[in-house]
């Protein structure tokens, strides 16, 4: 019974405690209460406080994880001149991007499984940021803009299509297809000119050897005896002269002009006066007007084909065409098209860039819906054309080549035999 009694005497002084009194130190007091800051202090103090500590430990190493994480990747490879991705590798990369993501690949794990299988470090690194600029909500092709030594304008408009159309894998195996033919196109030139640079070089160095070591030992025996040097072993001898008593002037001259001509050629109007030099060549205008034409119908259906509008298309395309007068008009053309012309007509204005077939291919195209498919049989057209030069191209230097290195061994001979022939007489009397 006194325990029930006891009971009742605290549950009454409960009952008659008022709760608006407490303050936040949880005291009974006369002032107005401050509820926000109330504080019910309990025996498990210690272990509530240590659970703070600890949780707070936690999200301190969560932080520097996400901290960590949010870092973008530094690049090792500072240096421009070897941070360089070949077109292979481009290629590789596009198609095997096409591949996976038409598996069901998400766009990341392709791009960290391409990252992992690839032997180029630069590209390597190239890939970690893509990886991070998308883990960041960021698009693949604001990525890509970052690296326009990389990605070409043509690539990163055709991917930022893709990203906004959701038909990426198609976009990546198209350029893979493009970047095929480019890969193609560019070993058959160097095939091409494989054997002519090879004839070349031979006559080069077999040149260097005869003025260095042969005849300067043919010129100290004619001056002993006599015999008066014709102007190609004078010439021999003040050159052998000038390089063993002056070679590091040399050297640095030849590093000069090397300089000088880059610095020229760099600025605009010099390498548009040699892009129309190398147009109005006979054999090779005619070669670089091809390319041109191929690349300039290939790379505008790729474009239009992708989704992009034609003037933006024609913008993209004035940089990848090559030769630089191409693109000075290409993008003149760009201008007269957002103005309501029509391609056609621009391209009739320039009958020395674009020939008459190709000119009335385009109206048909125009006229009947159907540009890409004529664009991409011009591309074909011209394409086969220069396959078919190129492929044909040592026979044609053949002749040519043969006439060059007769008259070298031709001239080289008569200057050694006319002193011979000096020398032995003069022995003979």
């Amino acid at each position: 019974m006194e325990y029930l009694d006891n009971r009742n005497k605290k549950t009454n002084t409960n009952a008659n405690l008022d709760i608006g009194k407490l303050t936040g130190d949880g005291e009974l007091t006369k002032t107005k209460p401050n509820m926000s800051s109330f504080k019910l202090y309990t025996g498990k103090k210690k272990k509530v406080a240590k659970k703070k500590a600890s949780k707070l430990k936690v999200d301190k190493k969560d932080q520097k994880k996400i901290t960590k994480k949010s870092v973008a990747p530094k690049h090792k490879y500072k240096i421009e001149m070897f941070n360089i991705v070949s077109l292979t590798d481009k290629m590789l990369f596009m198609d095997n991007m096409s591949t996976m993501l038409r598996a069901g690949l998400s766009l990341t794990p392709a791009l960290k499984t391409i990252k992992n299988e690839i032997k180029n470090k630069y590209f390597k690194e190239v890939l970690e940021y893509l990886v991070y600029h998308i883990e960041n909500g960021q698009s693949l092709s604001s990525g890509m803009k970052n690296y326009p030594k990389v990605f070409s304008g043509m690539i990163i408009a055709t991917i930022e299509v893709g990203e906004n159309t959701g038909m990426l894998s198609d976009t990546f195996g198209h350029l893979a297809d493009i970047m095929k033919r480019q890969k193609e196109l560019r070993n058959k030139v160097i095939g091409a000119m494989m054997y002519p640079v090879i004839v070349i070089l031979a006559l080069l160095v077999v040149s260097g050897f005869l003025a260095m070591v042969i005849f300067p030992q043919l010129i100290d025996l004619f001056q002993s005896g006599g015999v008066k040097l014709p102007f190609v072993l004078v010439a021999v001898q003040t050159f052998n002269f000038i390089v063993r008593n002056y070679w590091h002037l040399c050297l640095g001259g030849l590093f000069g002009l090397i300089v000088l001509f880059k610095i020229i050629f760099s600025k605009q109007g010099p390498k548009l006066l040699l892009s129309r030099a190398i147009l109005k060549t006979p054999f090779l205008g005619k070669i670089n007007q091809e390319l041109a034409l191929t690349r300039f119908a290939g790379n505008l259906n790729a474009l239009l084909a992708a989704g992009l509008g034609i003037v933006q298309s024609m913008e993209i395309v004035a940089k990848t065409v090559g030769n630089l007068q191409y693109k000075e008009e290409i993008l003149l053309m760009a201008k007269e098209l957002e103005k309501g012309q029509s391609l056609q007509i621009a391209m009739a204005k320039r009958p020395d860039l674009f020939p008459s077939l190709t000119i009335q291919l385009v109206q048909v195209g125009e006229t009947t819906g159907q540009l890409e498919e004529i664009l991409a049989k011009i591309s074909e057209f011209y394409g086969d054309r220069v396959d078919s030069v190129l492929n044909n191209l040592s026979t044609i230097l053949e002749p040519v080549l043969l006439v060059i290195v007769g008259i070298a061994v031709g001239f080289i001979a008569v200057s050694v035999i006319g002193p011979m022939y000096e020398l032995t007489n003069s022995f003979a009397e």
